[in-house]
């Protein structure tokens, strides 16, 4: 009966364990799927909401599931949970389904720990299963959102720096001799990365609706929440069709995105020299204290100072 209980105990925790684990960590993105992501074309917020069009795995249908159910009800915004995924490149039922993960893992966890206990002859209040499996749930439920804010502002501040670069190159190739469309378009070719691929998805888009360029990348800076993309889309708009003003603006946009994108930096190695006085200062402190007892010590009891 007692190895029951222990392999029951054992084989509780490790589930909770794991599934804890599963909705914490995050997992790698194939290499085949990453490539396929970045070749595919984008979908615009707009097309989404008319055609959501949910995967079909079953996890992306549990999510999706899930979505409309708590839309339905009033928890969940997914409006503004979308934008931000955008960024990410991220669907919102992944997001969704992480989430209920971590909820049921917090759910599960204490319940699994309490009647292991209780089959162990160990009393354990069910008041305090209860508050710890909702507080355990709740946690976890919330988990997945909160380096969100964090991981979209990375990924925005990567696109500026991406953009900067894009923005060289064309007006390299414009002051080469180079045509609009074709230095907007051979510039992105020449970039890596999920900025360069959003660029040469957008250029794709205004090729295929017969629209601007200009238009295309004021829709993706409203969808990605870049605010430089969409200046450079007004100010493009009004320098017009002249080749010298839109070389003129660009690299005047171009220098700006630089000199903000330097003042960050220096802000933020400002911030991280500021953050590391405190451990230099507590190690001070301590060592003062350490060489202190022992003087201290040694001048308050007799006989020890020669």
């Amino acid at each position: 009966m007692t190895v029951l209980v222990i392999a029951a105990a054992g084989a509780g925790i490790g589930l909770g364990v794991f599934l804890a684990a599963r909705a914490i960590l995050p997992r790698p993105v194939p290499l085949a799927a990453a490539l396929a992501d970045l070749e595919r074309p984008r979908r615009s917020l707009a097309d989404l909401a008319a055609d959501p069009a949910p995967g079909t795995s079953i996890t992306e249908r549990i999510g999706a599931a899930a979505v409309g159910f708590l839309e339905a009800a009033g928890l969940l915004d997914v409006g503004g949970l979308s934008r931000r995924l955008r960024t990410l490149g991220k669907p919102v039922e992944r997001h969704v389904y992480e989430k209920l993960l971590g909820g049921i893992a917090g759910l599960l966890l204490p319940v699994v720990f309490g009647l292991t206990l209780t089959a162990g002859d160990v009393t354990v209040s069910p008041a305090f299963i209860v508050l710890a499996a909702v507080a355990l749930g709740v946690g976890g439920f919330m988990w997945p959102d909160l380096g969100l804010a964090e991981q979209v502002e990375r990924r925005r501040r990567d696109f500026r720096h991406s953009l900067s670069a894009y923005l060289d190159l064309v007006t390299i190739i414009l002051a080469g001799g180079g045509g609009l469309e074709s230095a907007l378009q051979t510039a992105a070719d020449l970039g890596d990365g999920w900025a360069f691929a959003e660029i040469r998805a957008a250029l794709r888009t205004a090729r295929l609706s017969n629209r601007t360029p200009w238009d295309v990348f004021d829709d993706l800076g409203a969808e990605l929440g870049i605010d430089e993309l969409r200046e450079l889309a007004a100010s493009a708009h009004l320098a017009g069709d002249h080749g010298a003003r839109i070389r003129a603006s660009l690299a005047a946009k171009a220098d700006s995105m630089r000199a903000n994108q330097t003042a960050a930096i220096e802000a933020q190695a400002e911030a991280a020299t500021e953050k590391m006085l405190l451990p230099v200062v507590t190690l001070v402190v301590g060592m003062i204290l350490f060489i202190g007892f022992g003087v201290v010590q040694a001048i308050a009891t007799p006989g020890t100072v020669p």
